[in-house]
């Protein structure tokens, strides 16, 4: 290996790139050897691209589409995905620890905070006055409610049910509602409010947008397993494939919410995922993390993105939990008051979207539909072979939710599941009405 570097540095004209490739196709090598020389002739061809040369994106795209290339690039791939697969089986090795912990023991394995006893007493006293507080509220008579109510300015009415149903995460409520009172540009509260209603806008139109994508045509079907379907599609104008995960399980469907919810556990079903940390909890249904990931063929990737659930059960059945990158929206950070450091020693990728759709059939069954589309900016792979690994991850990343949540109570999962047991128990409530409709 190290005789092509030293070739590649004496000569690395085109002619000389060219001659040192296809002798390195024809050579013993094993195949990450093959693939470190590839990626070194392809910085040398990157610095003649930013040059100027179009001879050497015609050299690129020659080399990148060459069936040699992309055979050692999948046989790479597969041994990394089963080598990722038996990460993940050792991490959930390692965490099963976790069933034991009480909520004065928190796991430090994944980074939760030990919460000492006095601050849970705290806690419970002002648990204690936010229960009073309705019994004060149940005291007005009705008939001075009504008569509020009526002299409540029309703006003030939209808004505050705009923040009534986005506090019950029922984005598509608060959509109609914060349509109309962004018409009313002359009341008294209209700035002050304006950027809250204009993102309930966008992160509807954002939904909707790409839960319609599911919906359209062009999608390329993979191989059914397990009751798994997966189809992709190539995304015009870009080196990204998009990928649709679909599945029914036997299984309660807020145990597959948590199982996404949960983000510092990722590491156990997420393929490729080193870590995920939370950054900022913007509130109980939306939190603003960092994943940090590893793929086969290219370096070590990085993403800061907002995760959000959203209650569409009285709309057609569904909660949705949806996400992306926000590294790059500093009006986001800015809004939010996030500190996103500009640059990271990982190379960072972009979610453009990643949507689950979960929808309760039972109480003990659901229906799982996935979307996504990551851009984790590769240079000279071959579309073929990145849709190839997008498919192995669809195909793991669902089999380990449908693992996980079949085997519950058993799972690394189930602690911090009671940990956070009022949060379910919110969700739980909302399904089970749906289900009694």
């Amino acid at each position: 290996m190290d005789l092509f570097v030293q070739d590649l540095q004496k000569d690395d004209s085109l002619q000389g790139i060219e001659h040192q490739f296809y002798n390195l196709l024809e050579s013993q090598l094993s195949d990450n050897e093959k693939l470190q020389i590839y990626y070194f002739m392809r910085d040398r061809l990157v610095i003649h691209r930013d040059n100027g040369s179009n001879e050497a994106i015609v050299l690129m795209t020659l080399m990148m589409n060459k069936p040699e290339v992309q055979e050692f690039m999948f046989r790479i791939a597969d041994e990394e995905s089963m080598k990722i697969q038996k990460i993940i089986f050792k991490a959930e090795a390692q965490v099963q620890q976790v069933r034991s912990l009480t909520l004065f023991n928190k796991p430090s394995m994944i980074k939760r905070k030990t919460v000492p006893p006095q601050e849970i007493q705290t806690f419970k006293q002002e648990e204690t006055k936010v229960q009073e507080e309705p019994k004060q509220i149940d005291q007005i008579p009705k008939e001075n409610i009504i008569i509020l109510q009526q002299q409540e300015p029309e703006y003030d009415r939209l808004l505050r049910r705009a923040k009534q149903t986005m506090n019950e995460t029922q984005l598509d409520e608060a959509y109609k509602f914060a349509v109309e009172a962004l018409k009313l540009k002359e009341s008294q509260n209209y700035k002050e409010n304006q950027d809250f209603l204009e993102e309930i806008v966008q992160k509807y139109d954002y939904m909707i947008m790409n839960l319609k994508e599911m919906e359209t045509d062009g999608w390329i079907p993979d191989a059914e397993k397990s009751g798994i379907k997966v189809k992709y599609k190539f995304v015009a104008g870009t080196s990204t494939a998009s990928m649709i995960m679909e599945t029914e399980v036997n299984v309660n469907a807020v145990r597959v919410l948590s199982l996404v919810n949960e983000a510092d556990l990722n590491h156990l079903w997420v393929p490729f995922c080193m870590r995920t940390y939370v950054n900022k909890v913007i509130n109980r249904a939306c939190k603003v993390c960092t994943t940090e990931m590893y793929f086969p063929l290219i370096p070590n990737r990085e993403t800061v993105f907002v995760g959000e659930g959203i209650d569409r059960l009285n709309v057609n059945g569904t909660i949705v939990l949806m996400s992306r990158s926000i590294q790059d929206d500093k009006q986001f950070q800015q809004r939010y008051d996030l500190n996103i450091p500009a640059k990271s020693k990982f190379v960072r990728m972009l979610i453009r979207y990643y949507l689950f759709e979960i929808k309760p059939i039972t109480h003990d069954r659901c229906q799982i539909r996935a979307i996504t589309n990551c851009d984790p900016f590769i240079h000279m792979v071959p579309n073929s072979v990145i849709a190839y690994i997008g498919r192995k991850f669809a195909h793991i990343l669902i089999g380990k939710i449908v693992h996980y949540a079949k085997n519950f109570e058993t799972s690394p999962f189930y602690p911090v599941f009671q940990e956070h047991r009022e949060f379910y128990t919110w969700i739980e409530d909302k399904m089970n009405k749906y289900l009694q409709k």
